[in-house]
């Protein structure tokens, strides 16, 4: 890795070793659909109450995990929209979580680095 053309090379060598705190992270935010019962409460076989599986997707993840926004690539992949949101809406989910970690982190250690402003060439 060329560190010559980056001025705080502290910073750098932070993101370059917080790759495995990243996946750590990564790892948990999945496991807690496990341990939180989400994934039991979705794929329950014989529910004393019936529940409705698109409902507790866009419950958890929002309107944008609602199965029918993926009608178009459930006919292209075989798969079932609903299926299809929860593998999406857990991998995004998880991405973003350990995302926000890194970035609060960071942050916390080096503060805000500033905007590059490359105004100068005028």
């Amino acid at each position: 890795m060329d560190k010559s053309r980056t001025p705080n090379e502290e910073a750098l060598d932070f993101v370059s070793m917080f790759n495995e705190i990243y996946f750590q992270t990564f790892t948990h935010n999945l496991s807690s659909f496990v341990t939180d019962g989400f994934l039991k409460d979705l794929f329950e076989k014989n529910p004393s109450v019936p529940k409705d599986k698109a409902q507790i997707l866009i419950e958890r993840f929002g309107e944008t995990a609602n199965p029918a926004n993926f009608s178009t690539q459930a006919q292209a992949t075989n798969i079932q929209p609903t299926t299809l949101s929860l593998i999406f809406s857990i991998a995004l989910y998880a991405a973003s979580k350990s995302w926000d970690n890194f970035s609060t982190r960071f942050y916390m250690r080096f503060g805000d680095t500033g905007v590059d402003d490359d105004d100068d060439d005028d």
